[in-house]
C-alpha cells in the first residue's frame, strides 16, 4: 500500500540511489553524474525551507523503505521565475507501472502552496513518453519543445516542455 510523506533527511540516501539509476541508465535526467547523499541533503533543505513541497513515497508491498519520491525545485533560478517550480518525480524500476508515478504528481499538486508557487514546469527528455503521458493525465499542457538540447549517451537529446497553472485565471497554452 502506497504511503506518501514529507521527505526527511534519512530519506537522501534511498533518493541518492534511485536517481544514481536514472543517471546511469537513462534519457529521464541529462544529469552526467549523481548528485551524492550531502546534495540530496541539501536539496531538500532548499526545498523546504522556499516553501515548497518534497515527498517521499513507501510501498511495503515492494520493499520495505523509500520507492520513489517528487519535488518542486526552482525552475530557471531568477528572481522573476521565483513563482514558478520544475517538478522531478522519480521511482525505483520495480515499483514504475503501479500508478505510484500519477499519486505522487496528484500529491505534489495538492501539497502546492500557491502563494508560493504559482505555476509548475515539466521539462521532459522527448525520448520519455511515458513521463509526457504521466503528465497529461495530471493535466500539463504541452507548452513547447527543443530539440538537440541535451547531450547524453552519445547522442543529442529534446525536450518537451509543459505547463500546469494553479492559480484560477492564469493562462495556459
Amino acid at each position: 500500500m502506497l504511503t506518501l510523506r514529507t521527505a526527511e533527511p534519512a530519506d537522501c540516501e534511498a533518493f541518492a540511489e534511485i536517481y544514481r539509476h536514472y543517471v546511469e541508465t537513462s534519457v529521464a535526467t541529462f544529469d552526467h553524474d549523481a548528485p551524492d547523499v550531502d546534495e540530496w541533503r541539501a536539496k531538500l533543505a532548499a526545498t523546504l525551507d522556499a516553501g515548497r513541497p518534497f515527498l517521499a513515497a513507501e510501498d511495503p508491498d515492494i520493499m520495505p523503505g523509500v520507492i520513489g519520491y517528487a519535488y518542486l525545485g526552482p525552475y530557471r533560478g531568477k528572481a522573476g521565475w521565483g513563482w514558478t517550480a520544475e517538478d522531478s518525480i522519480y521511482l525505483r524500476p520495480e515499483a514504475s507501472g503501479r500508478g505510484h508515478g500519477s499519486a505522487l504528481l496528484a500529491a505534489l499538486v495538492e501539497a502546492t502552496d500557491t502563494s508560493v508557487v504559482r505555476t509548475i514546469m515539466a521539462v521532459i527528455s522527448d525520448e520519455v513518453p511515458a513521463s509526457i503521458r504521466l503528465h497529461e493525465r495530471a493535466g500539463f499542457a504541452e507548452v513547447g519543445r527543443s530539440a538537440g538540447v541535451g547531450y547524453k549517451f552519445d547522442r543529442w537529446l529534446g525536450c518537451v516542455y509543459m505547463q500546469l497553472s494553479l492559480v484560477a485565471g492564469d493562462t495556459q497554452a
